[in-house]
């Protein structure tokens, strides 16, 4: 699988860790069980863009750096979210709204990385590299979920 493709279908699989959410409504321990779905898919992500795409990219260019702290320091503040969460039960007082607030901020991370991280790695690498850190992706998720 091309390395772009795998960036979109993390993207595609944290959203659907929301779904969950939304579809444990009234039931506090499905909501706290989608949240820990949630962050180990969002732990997942970013691991992958730090260890493996981020570097990539670098590979190839240094005049994006900037835009990849940018992106990075969006990585933190879902992390710092999550941590926030982890010290909550659903039924807390802004619990929820801090779930709301964790999948905006990955959207707009999300649409960031499709709008920048995507196209510059389809220009600067390629098929035979995108398919390569496909590959190196697909391995770093197995041994994520496997963990």
């Amino acid at each position: 699988m091309d390395a772009t493709s795998m960036i979109i279908d993390t993207h595609t699989g944290v959203e659907r860790a929301f779904a969950t959410y939304d579809q444990a409504e009234g039931s506090r321990r499905r909501q706290y069980l989608a949240v820990r779905a949630i962050a180990d898919a969002l732990a997942a992500h970013a691991a992958l863009e730090q260890e493996l795409l981020y570097p990539a990219l670098r590979e190839q260019t240094g005049r994006h750096d900037a835009e990849i702290e940018r992106q990075l320091e969006q990585a933190h503040l879902l992390d710092l979210l999550l941590i926030e969460l982890g010290g909550m039960v659903p039924g807390d007082h802004h619990y929820d709204a801090k779930v709301r607030l964790l999948l905006e901020l990955f959207r707009q991370h999300a649409r960031d990385q499709e709008l920048f991280l995507v196209p510059e790695l389809r220009r600067r690498l390629d098929g035979e590299q995108r398919e390569r850190l496909g590959g190196e992706l697909a391995e770093r998720v197995g041994q994520l979920v496997g963990r």
